[in-house]
């Protein structure tokens, strides 16, 4: 995927230095995009289910005020326009059973965040990198 203008990333994060520091690494790292935020799971889940502009890239913590992360990603799956949409879940949370049902229902990463402000930033750089200009996402003709 060519990284653009064009490019429109949705982040759900509920903690607001959270979001904050990854907006300021997507930027950091050369992104130019659009970048929709959402702090609660039932504002995401309402534009997920019918999105002005089709998501590039979506990044979801999992535990939300309202609804999951789990459930938006439900959500997102059962729609055939976002079906290829690259889904990342990115949680302070490593519970085995949140990892397992986030791949299985349709998830292409689980990243568990870090909490030395550093590391954080290479993770969210290294997503970045690989989702927006690395990975070739599938076309459907």
């Amino acid at each position: 995927m060519a990284l653009s203008k064009r490019t429109h990333i949705i982040l759900v994060e509920d903690n607001p230095d959270d979001e904050l520091l990854t907006i300021r690494e997507l930027k950091n790292s050369g992104f130019t995009g659009k970048i929709t935020c959402f702090s609660d799971g039932e504002e995401a889940f309402n534009y997920l289910t019918c999105p002005k502009k089709k998501p590039s890239l979506i990044i979801l913590d999992i535990k939300l005020p309202k609804l999951t992360g789990i459930d938006i990603l439900r959500q997102v799956r059962s729609q055939k326009e976002l079906l290829a949409t690259p889904v990342i879940m990115f949680s302070s949370s490593d519970e085995p059973s949140l990892v397992e049902e986030s791949y299985a229902l349709g998830a292409n990463s689980y990243v568990v965040k870090k909490s030395h402000f550093l590391q954080s930033t290479d993770q969210i750089n290294g997503l970045v990198n690989y989702w927006t200009k690395v990975n070739e996402p599938i076309r459907f003709i």
